[in-house]
């Protein structure tokens, strides 16, 4: 009877663990599918809906004029309820440090020449709803204002996208002289060159204080922009030059400070003195019948002083 009860032991042990067997299995499904946390979708992202992502149709890399408002565009399809925000990466004592410039349209630093703007959809894509965008502006640009710029979503994981400013600083100059003498009935030609210039940058001449009409038949404006270099010019023409021509001449972009020049029309009287900006004794000097007189006087004057000196000796 021992072994019978050994033998009627074991079964039962055996039908017990296929119970449990069982069980596990109306739970889990199979041993192979048990959840690990960590991995798998995430079911309260599944009704949620679709997901935020970045559309890549902007620019990254953007190069603003020094004293300009620079923008920073970043556009986000199918936001939802999430928050954008713009972080600025800045290295502190040698580490970079993302600092939080603004979240939606909240601006957290104190930096006023920050703020953030987000566009109507209508004004660039009137047919996508789910596309929204939010411009980073940054007034009156400086050159340490250059750097890493990231706009970010509040998903989990959060996304983000690297945006790269470069501050130039661009300037004008008037090639040739500050001083010009030309003859009355001649051409005036200007050429005003802007380096570190953006190729839809505009120069406006002005004559003194009123802008320059190129549609003047004697006037005439060209304007070239060469992209290798990153340099505008412009040139200013005025044919049979009269003497209301006279005056300040500026050339004035919004892309960098401007540049002058003073045009003086003459008739022709000492026209090499003038071309030359001469004034004072450089017209006596060149007129022999003035200073022939007076450095025959200087020597005699210097003849007396020592005759008069050896005398009283």
């Amino acid at each position: 009877m021992e072994w019978f009860g050994l033998v009627f032991f074991l079964y039962s042990a055996s039908g017990h663990l296929s119970l449990v067997s069982s069980a596990s299995n109306s739970l889990y499904g199979s041993s192979d599918l048990i959840p690990v946390k960590g991995r798998g979708p995430n079911p309260a992202q599944e009704h949620e809906g679709p997901q935020p992502y970045f559309d890549v149709d902007f620019q990254r890399n953007v190069t603003a004029i020094s004293t300009q408002t620079a923008f920073l565009h970043c556009r986000v399809k199918d936001l939802g309820g999430k928050a954008v925000s713009w972080i600025r990466q800045r290295e502190l004592n040698g580490i970079i440090r993302p600092v939080i410039l603004t979240t939606g349209l909240f601006t957290y630093t104190s930096d006023q020449r920050f703020s953030v703007l987000q566009r109507a959809v209508s004004e660039y894509s009137p047919t996508d709803e789910t596309l929204t965008e939010w411009v980073l502006q940054i007034k009156f640009v400086q050159p340490r204002d250059s750097g890493i710029y990231e706009c970010q979503v509040s998903t989990e994981p959060r996304i983000s996208e690297n945006f790269y400013l470069n501050v130039v600083e661009s300037k004008a100059k008037m090639i040739g002289s500050s001083d010009m003498y030309v003859k009355q009935g001649s051409t005036l030609s200007l050429t005003c060159l802007v380096t570190q210039a953006i190729e839809h940058a505009t120069i406006f001449w002005y004559h003194d204080l009123s802008v320059i009409d190129d549609s003047q038949v004697v006037v005439r404006i060209d304007q070239h922009f060469d992209s290798s270099i990153s340099t505008l010019t412009s040139r200013l023409r005025i044919s049979n030059l009269q003497p209301i021509h006279s005056g300040n001449y500026t050339c004035l972009t919004t892309a960098a400070d401007p540049a002058s020049t003073m045009v003086h029309v003459i008739n022709g009287e000492h026209p090499a003195a003038m071309q030359h900006g001469n004034t004072g004794i450089s017209l006596l000097l060149q007129d022999s019948s003035c200073w022939i007189p007076i450095v025959s006087r200087i020597f005699i004057e210097l003849f007396v002083s020592v005759l008069s000196y050896n005398y009283y000796r």
